[in-house]
């Protein structure tokens, strides 16, 4: 039984490990647009409570595209005509 109980803890520990790196990582790399203030709060929050907060951050940050850097579309297929 005690084996189960820190084979559970050592997953939830690796889980909030995970999750912090990860939000740490994007939120330094790809969150270009962010705050510095809000990445602050991100990275101290993902550090106090792990993976719930990985979560909520893919939530409202991630599959919103809040942040995303909106990149220009060029079509090859359209030439600029000088008059």
């Amino acid at each position: 039984m005690f084996d189960v109980v820190i084979g559970i803890w050592g997953l939830i520990w690796a889980l909030n490990i995970a999750g912090f790196a990860w939000v740490t990582y994007d939120v330094i790399k790809k969150q270009k647009l962010m705050p510095d203030s809000e990445k602050v709060l991100w990275i101290l929050l993902a550090f106090l409570f792990g993976s719930v907060v990985a979560l909520l951050y893919a939530i409202t940050i991630k599959l919103s595209g809040k942040y995303e850097e909106v990149e220009l579309e060029e079509n090859e297929n359209e030439e600029v005509k000088v008059w």
